[in-house]
């Protein structure tokens, strides 16, 4: 690759620090433009990664005519109106997860990117990780032959919710967007989004019969109720899927909940073997090939590779990025599917 892509970032809260880190050492990327709504932390960001531009518009951003692509990094509710601009203005775009803030609005992001010719990608971090790839490759050779349920999940214990403020160099800014319905914010579309779209990775993204499921909201207004802050989101949601090939997946996501430790876990149960994965444990390989009933424990050996680095490779090699806009969308509509699942109880 010879060509250096010029990349904007639009929305500067915590995430943005992973882009700043992905897209800021590689050699074939250099970000010249970010945008935030905070005048003060833009002036502070701008100084200390050395930006070019900073603009507290998103639309004076995307006009930004040296920009090749951006990476927006705002809350849930906006990603569909700035992807979609972006796109239009004919730049490529990495949009943080969860793709949408429902299935319309990812539906729209879909054909936005159609239209355009350009590249957008969800920045599903975790199908990145080595040992998701060293799964997909075990599944897709066909190890557990038939995959007929997968349980995936994160769960978090008690005092692990969402904080409706951070400090940072120019004051405290609201995160709070997390714990509101309206901004899209929720545990099912938050962590939920991560261990579904991971379940469906794995699976070869079948296509959903029907989704069933229930959000509660049981901890957070109490939680927070001194705050002052809105706290009408879902902090534990559950969900189960049937898929048209017969298969079937249990999801689970919680902000805090009485568990002993945080889990994040992928199950999947084939015909032929099994396969369990769990953040922070090595992978562990269930089969009956050599005869008898084994588990095995795998050496993976594979390099980290980023999204914000996958994302420009793609760009500059015009390639199909590893999560595409309709897999994004088939993972909105799980997630939306479990929250009117819900309200029609």
């Amino acid at each position: 690759m010879s060509k250096k892509l010029n990349i904007g970032i639009i929305g500067l809260g915590e995430i943005s620090s992973a882009h700043f880190a992905g897209f800021g050492s590689n050699p074939h990327s250099e970000i010249i433009a970010i945008c935030d709504s905070d005048e003060k932390w833009l002036e502070y960001c701008k100084k200390e990664h050395g930006v070019r531009y900073g603009f507290t518009k998103w639309q004076d951003l995307i006009a930004c005519e040296e920009l090749d692509a951006v990476a927006v990094c705002l809350p849930n509710v906006f990603h569909a109106e700035v992807s979609i601009a972006a796109l239009n203005a004919g730049k490529h775009v990495l949009c943080e997860k969860p793709m949408a803030a429902n299935v319309d609005d990812a539906r729209n992001m879909v054909e936005a990117a159609n239209r355009s010719g350009k590249i957008l990608m969800v920045s599903y971090n975790q199908r990145f990780s080595p040992d998701i790839q060293y799964i997909k490759r075990y599944v897709d050779e066909g190890n557990l032959g038939e995959i007929y349920f997968v349980r995936t999940g994160w769960r978090r214990p008690m005092g692990m919710f969402p904080g409706p403020g951070v400090a940072r160099a120019s004051g405290e800014y609201s995160r709070n967007w997390f714990n509101e319905k309206a901004m899209g914010g929720g545990v099912c579309f938050d962590l939920g989004s991560h261990v579904v779209d991971l379940a469906m990775y794995l699976m070869g993204f079948p296509k959903v019969k029907s989704v069933t499921g229930c959000a509660y909201t049981k901890f957070l207004p109490e939680v927070l109720k001194d705050r002052g802050v809105t706290t009408d989101a879902d902090d534990h949601s559950v969900g189960f899927v049937k898929f048209e090939n017969g298969a079937s997946m249990h999801f689970e996501a919680s902000f805090g909940s009485y568990v002993e430790r945080q889990q994040v876990f992928q199950a999947l149960y084939g015909n032929k073997g099994g396969v369990y994965r769990e953040i922070g444990a090595p992978v562990k390989l269930f089969s009956s090939a050599a005869g008898a009933y084994t588990t095995i424990v795998p050496r993976i050996d594979l390099p980290v590779v980023t999204p914000m680095a996958h994302f420009v490779e793609c760009i500059i090699e015009n390639k199909t990025p590893i999560v595409t806009p309709e897999q994004g969308l088939a993972v909105t509509e799980i997630l939306e599917g479990i929250l009117k699942s819900t309200e029609a109880f």
